[in-house]
């Protein structure tokens, strides 16, 4: 896991607010396949079949309607993946086709 600094993200060709400063974590999950396990003798058998990717986005405060782009990106239930993309910390493009979890709002009392 780690934590990143990343620009321009867009979320189904919107451009959405930056995230928080390092309010963005990527982790990649290694999916094996389902003959691994161990042998009799301990030694560690199988094939890693595909590796997923995990990333956690926080903004900072954000307006009305900041919240509600940013819901109405990821809160399609006709159009459950999407693509993203977004400028890395090594100013490389990555770009994604990606679901969304539940999303988090800690609303700010003002």
């Amino acid at each position: 896991m780690a934590t990143v600094s990343v620009s321009g993200l867009t979320i189904n060709g919107v451009a959405m607010p930056d995230p928080a400063l390092e309010g963005v974590t990527i982790s990649t999950e290694k999916v094996w396949s389902s003959n691994t396990g161990r042998t009799a003798s301990g030694k560690m058998v199988g094939s890693i079949i595909a590796t997923k990717t995990t990333i956690k986005i926080k903004w900072p405060v954000l307006t009305t309607d900041q919240v509600a782009l940013i819901e109405s990106a990821v809160s399609d239930p006709d159009n459950p993946f999407v693509p993203v993309s977004y400028t890395d910390m090594c100013g490389e493009t990555v770009e994604r086709t990606v679901y969304f979890g539940t999303p988090e709002t800690i609303p700010k009392i003002v």
